[in-house]
């Protein structure tokens, strides 16, 4: 499931109650509006990302030319994900709660999230290895058989050229029949 949410959804768990935005979200919270979002109906997926902006300031032009096109390179590339019954009665759950406990040394904290529904806003901060930081939002749409979410990603790190990276991909998700 989380595969599946993380390309179709892209971390689709990122949504508050109705605090304040700069107060960090719980662990409770986030989950608690998660499970407000409509639950995938299993079966299989074929899911696809689009990068539409991507930027690293700070490079010579030449170098970000390159860059520009390595990541243009993964336009349009399907992956398909067999979602369970299982999964799918879970929702995003394990998502959100990967994500907040930290998964292959990445862990996240939600500064707002809002689900309703079919819809997603959310926005949240995660580290990692290396000194990484990074800053998303999501902005999207789910339904049973199908989620199209928009993420914006500011990341920071020692190992990136000029220190910063930005970009912004599109992942489309569809149910296109049952796992095999």
């Amino acid at each position: 499931m989380r595969a599946f949410v993380m390309i179709a959804g892209g971390a689709l768990a990122l949504a508050a109650c109705s605090s304040e935005p700069d107060e960090p979200k719980t662990a409770e919270e986030v989950i608690a509006a998660a499970d407000k979002l409509t639950k995938p109906r299993p079966g299989l997926y074929r899911s696809t990302a689009e990068i539409v902006e991507f930027d690293i300031p700070g490079i010579p032009p030449e170098q970000a030319a390159r860059m520009r096109e390595m990541a243009a390179g993964l336009r349009g590339e399907e992956h398909t994900q067999c979602v369970t019954r299982e999964q799918a009665d879970e929702g995003f759950r394990r998502v959100v709660r990967d994500l907040g406990e930290g998964d292959r040394g990445v862990s996240c904290d939600f500064s707002s999230f809002e689900a309703d529904g079919s819809d997603l806003d959310a926005a949240l901060t995660c580290t990692g290895p290396g000194g990484v930081n990074a800053q998303m939002t999501i902005d999207g749409t789910v339904a049973p058989e199908s989620s199209r979410m928009r993420m914006e990603i500011r990341q920071e790190a020692a190992a990136i050229p000029g220190g910063e990276m930005r970009m912004t991909m599109e992942v489309e998700s569809e149910r296109v029949g049952d796992c095999p």
